[in-house]
């Protein structure tokens, strides 16, 4: 009795296992199959993924009866080449004959003769001008006036004695005060005073206007309230300003605020438009006339 016991417990155990056996196998299975599917999937990628997709567009167009017509890609024109920007046209010179005596260059490198005598016209105080220019500087002066300015007329015509009296008078002065021997107050005194044949005071068409208040002649002049207007209208009465301040090194004159030179109405329209001076546009001329004789 006790044998049949133990072998029914023996059999029950068996079973047992074989069950548990048979179980585990068939989890085993499921997971592997699982696992392949999805690598099956994985592997088709968007070529597996697009079909469905190209399905319902197929399905798409037959059930609204509507052809879709495929998108036209815009077609790019081909760039065209830019032509290039013609350069600014420079301002062309005005014709006029540097010859004609408004246009006389007077400095250090153009010498005036000592009997250079201009047919000159009474203008005001003592004072004298170039018969063909008087009437410009009159104009100039009386519009000045007009706009409530002070205006003196310190200083116009010299002739050759005047002008070789103020020019060693200079030179000793400078002797005198400063301590330097002839040769250097004679180069110093250049700057200050033309030398005898330089000046364009001997000319009769230049002349040093102040205002009437003001006693000394120096740079400070500028800021006054008549040069300010003189050298800002100077041009349309034919008159330039003769040493301008950044011209120093081309003069070989000091600074004159004062000094204003009748030349025309081209030539001083010219000239302050483009900031020149006097000079310079004689070296525009010359320039030109050795471009066009290459």
């Amino acid at each position: 009795m006790r044998a049949k016991r133990i072998l029914s417990w023996i059999i029950i155990i068996v079973l047992t296992v074989l069950l548990a056996l048979i179980i585990y196998c068939r989890i085993s299975g499921d997971a592997f199959s699982h696992e392949g599917n999805t690598d099956v999937l994985s592997a088709s990628g968007p070529a597996a993924s697009s079909e469905p997709t190209a399905a319902v567009e197929e399905m798409s167009e037959e059930s609204t009866g509507i052809e879709v017509e495929p998108e036209e890609t815009p077609e790019t024109e081909p760039e065209q080449e830019k032509e290039p920007e013609p350069l600014p046209e420079e301002d062309p010179l005005p014709d006029i004959d540097l010859a004609s005596w408004e246009c006389l260059l007077v400095n250090a490198e153009h010498l005036l003769p000592s009997d250079f005598a201009p047919e000159l016209v009474s203008v005001e105080d003592g004072q004298f001008f170039d018969a063909r220019a008087v009437d410009a500087l009159k104009a100039f002066v009386a519009a000045a006036r007009a706009e409530g300015l002070t205006v003196y007329v310190r200083s116009s015509y010299r002739d050759y004695a005047t002008q070789d009296y103020l020019y060693r008078n200079k030179v000793t002065q400078l002797q005198s005060w400063y301590g330097y021997d002839v040769e250097t107050a004679r180069v110093k005194a250049c700057s200050i005073v033309a030398y005898p044949g330089s000046s364009e005071h001997q000319l009769g068409l230049a002349c040093d206007i102040v205002d009437g208040w003001y006693e000394y002649m120096n740079e400070s002049l500028a800021d006054t309230a008549l040069l300010k207007w003189m050298a800002e209208h100077c041009a349309e009465y034919g008159f330039i300003l003769r040493y301008p301040e950044d011209k120093i090194d081309i003069t070989g004159v000091m600074y004159e605020p004062w000094h204003f030179r009748y030349v025309g109405d081209e030539a001083a329209a010219y000239i302050m438009e483009n900031g020149l001076c006097l000079e310079e546009f004689w070296e525009l001329y010359a320039s030109n006339t050795e471009e066009t004789e290459k």
